[in-house]
């Protein structure tokens, strides 16, 4: 039991430091931070500027479709630089000479992308909602935090896992969003849907079950191909 204790301590241990190593980096280029956001707030603007002020029974779904929009596009371009701070500093040369596990490894890039992405969605959410004049406490709604950590819960392990699987890959910067693209349409779906019916009623019935789970299950098969997967890209 001693022994078993003692590797599960190093191994959060491991998953501490490389998930602290991960975000000093991003800390440190501002840019890998702004760039996603930034890129949210123009689709965001486009929209405002090209669609017509929506009615008021339309209003909501509006500010849904866009809000997932936006944090598809802006998701998907922090999505593709996943393990680009560890191509920099050669991270992946001393993996190989430590004792650090694959799996420490993944677990922390899933944790540091779901932060960072976290991050992204909450800025995302609350433009959209500035620029559609809608009211503010939609945004601290228990469904809607839900659905959103939920979409982010599957956004970031479908990110992660296909970053690992196009690592070394030609034109990896091309395979990956024709990848993304598609497989996540499942989740931003269920999502969107779900989000849809719930400001349209706000009645947690049998429509809005069938959508949360179809999402909850998008998230476990994304997440433990990740483990599965990522750990094996990376080795």
């Amino acid at each position: 039991m001693t022994l078993k204790n003692t590797a599960r301590q190093t191994w959060i241990e491991n998953v501490r430091t490389l998930f602290a190593h991960s975000l000093r980096v991003d800390i440190s280029s501002k840019e890998r931070l702004i760039t996603p956001i930034f890129f949210a707030l123009i689709i965001l603007m486009l929209f405002s500027f090209a669609i017509p002020e929506p009615d008021v029974a339309m209003r909501s779904r509006m500010m849904v479709a866009e809000s997932q929009l936006a944090i598809f596009f802006a998701l998907q371009i922090a999505f593709s630089r996943t393990f680009e701070s560890e191509r920099i500093d050669r991270t992946f040369d001393h993996l190989r000479l430590s004792p650090i596990s694959s799996s420490a490894f993944i677990t922390s890039k899933i944790l540091h992308v779901l932060f960072i992405g976290g991050g992204t969605m909450l800025c995302t959410g609350i433009l959209s909602v500035i620029l559609q004049g809608q009211n503010m406490g939609q945004m601290a709604d228990p469904v809607v935090l839900g659905a959103a950590f939920l979409t982010l819960l599957g956004l970031t392990g479908l990110g992660v896992l296909l970053a690992s699987i196009t690592l070394n890959a030609e034109g990896h910067q091309i395979l990956f969003p024709l990848l993304y693209f598609p497989l996540s349409v499942p989740v931003l779906l269920c999502s969107t849907e779900g989000l849809v019916h719930w400001l349209d009623t706000y009645k947690w019935d049998s429509t809005m079950r069938g959508w949360s789970v179809m999402l909850i299950a998008f998230d476990i098969i994304y997440l433990t191909l990740t483990i599965l997967l990522g750990t094996e890209a990376v080795d």
